[in-house]
């Protein structure tokens, strides 16, 4: 078993071990979803997902965004919660930004 530097995503603490076909795992018994961690790092989404609503919204902010602390201070979300109305037609999308962290595009994403 090899240890993996790093803390369970479901609050488990360093628990974190390197299982069969390399997939990281809790090792804690009691853990709800041991396999947390892998499946958090399996996701390819890269991007802003944005649920908008008639007059409100939702982020779903890509993982990038906590490593430095930009998550407190998303352009993004700052941008759309400044705005007097939705941006596009309420629905989910992927929302690419320029570095003003303006949306430049919107990609309506299935539900």
């Amino acid at each position: 078993m090899t240890d993996v530097d790093g803390f369970c995503p479901m609050g488990c603490g360093k628990t974190l071990f390197l299982g069969s076909a390399g997939h990281v795992t809790c090792s804690w018994c009691e853990c709800p979803n041991p396999g947390a961690a892998a499946d958090i790092l399996s996701i390819p989404e890269t991007e802003h997902i944005v649920q908008l609503g008639e007059s409100t919204f939702t982020v779903q902010h890509p993982l990038r965004e906590r490593l430095n602390g930009d998550l407190w201070g998303c352009r993004l979300h700052q941008h759309l919660g400044r705005s007097s109305g939705p941006p596009a037609i309420p629905g989910r999308y992927r929302v690419y930004v320029d570095g003003d962290a303006r949306p430049t595009t919107w990609v309506a994403v299935p539900t």
